[in-house]
């Protein structure tokens, strides 16, 4: 099987023939969800999601980099390998970037503020930024691996764990600020939480399950590169695709059910799409005080 080989240790790209059947699936599954996002969005003007759309783009052509690599078996190639390991290794960075902009307009449109542990702008600021930190080592990691030798695989490795580990650290408490949030506003709600229309709750619910789902994936990606390229996740296929692909689709498709498109149109007006459902309506502008986070 290609590889990176020397006379102690051999560093293999794939333990087993990747499966064409099923790199084929979710490069149509993610391609519909993510075609429907730009869709979404390109009505509705919801650019915090954004990124999420980007992240499906990226795993799109990470499996279409898997599918290459499938066909090359067992002669597989650097550039093959990297195109699908890089991309789905990323691409989940993109969408909590959009899942941490959400929760700072939910917080905004309820007039939440004084009940959040960090003031929207700045929360907003704080998890993308650990988001782009997270993202920018996993990056770097990768690069490392592209050098070509058996010590720089193994380098780059360790990198990549540094910086899943900051990702699945922010989501942790991430997840802490929103539930305080929550708490706090179900013990003392605002009277804008209860007039405003907007069911925050279920808002609050579709950002618990996207973070549970990414932060799954992330501690699955995590120990998978902390046992090596020996260990037994990276010998067995299906594990990627159950604790991985399935999850990261299950965000994208979360977000085209539940689009936070009312949150934004409740602060500045505009289109939205009807939560399970695909109706459009205008909503009138009724913009709270403060400043636009991305």
């Amino acid at each position: 099987m290609g590889g990176i080989q020397t006379s102690a240790a051999v560093f293999e790209y794939f333990r087993y023939t990747p499966s064409l059947p099923a790199a084929a699936a979710f490069v149509v599954l993610f391609s519909l969800t993510t075609a429907l996002h730009t869709y979404q969005i390109a009505r509705t003007r919801t650019w915090i999601l954004l990124p999420l759309v980007i992240g499906g783009y990226c795993e799109t052509i990470g499996y279409i980099g898997r599918i290459l690599c499938s066909l090359q078996a067992p002669n597989f190639t650097m550039g093959a390998y990297l195109l699908e390991n890089l991309l789905t290794l990323l691409a989940p960075a993109l969408f909590a970037a959009s899942i941490y902009m959400c929760l700072g307009r939910i917080i905004r449109a309820t007039d939440g503020e004084a009940l959040s542990l960090i003031r929207p702008q700045r929360l907003t600021t704080l998890f993308v930024t650990g988001d782009i930190l997270g993202l920018a080592i996993q990056g770097g990691g990768a690069g490392v691996m592209t050098a070509g030798s058996l010590a720089d695989f193994y380098a780059g490795e360790k990198v990549v764990i540094a910086g899943l580990a900051v990702l699945v650290a922010s989501f942790g408490l991430f997840v802490f600020v929103a539930l305080v949030f929550d708490i706090r506003m179900r013990t003392a709600p605002t009277t804008r939480s209860s007039e405003s229309g907007l069911d925050w709750r279920m808002d609050l619910q579709a950002l618990y399950i996207g973070s549970a789902l990414i932060f799954v994936r992330s501690v699955f990606r995590l120990v998978e590169y902390s046992q090596g390229n020996m260990g037994w996740l990276i010998e067995h296929e299906w594990t990627f695709y159950v604790f991985d692909s399935v999850l990261m689709l299950a965000v994208m498709v979360l977000f085209n059910v539940l689009h936070p498109s009312h949150v934004k149109a409740l602060l500045q007006g505009g289109r939205y799409f009807e939560k399970g459902g695909w109706r459009i309506v205008e909503a009138p502008v009724e913009k709270t005080g403060g400043t636009e986070d991305v």
